[in-house]
């Protein structure tokens, strides 16, 4: 499967926004969509942060901003299993 572009994104989000707003989620899957976008996200970050670490030959900058990148994403997911931002993109 091929990526989406970022035209298709956004009018997928924005759909998937109008869905929740609406309450017309009935199946959940514009919640999903727009919870894996927003994971996709903050994971990309600590992606983005490992590969700027491995090329900067580990340098001790590079590795405070890998940990911060994953202090992040942690307390994200912690967030979310907690139920906090129950309505994600409708804020």
């Amino acid at each position: 499967m091929s990526r989406p572009t970022e035209t298709e994104i956004a009018t997928a989000m924005a759909e998937a926004r109008r869905l929740r707003a609406a309450g017309e989620d009935s199946h959940g899957l514009a919640r999903v969509l727009i919870y894996l976008h927003h994971r996709n996200a903050y994971l990309s970050s600590v992606r983005d942060a490992v590969e700027h670490y491995l090329h900067s030959g580990q340098a001790e900058h590079e590795h405070a901003l890998l940990v911060r990148a994953l202090d992040r994403a942690a307390a994200r997911q912690a967030r979310e299993d907690d139920g906090d931002g129950e309505n994600p993109g409708l804020g």
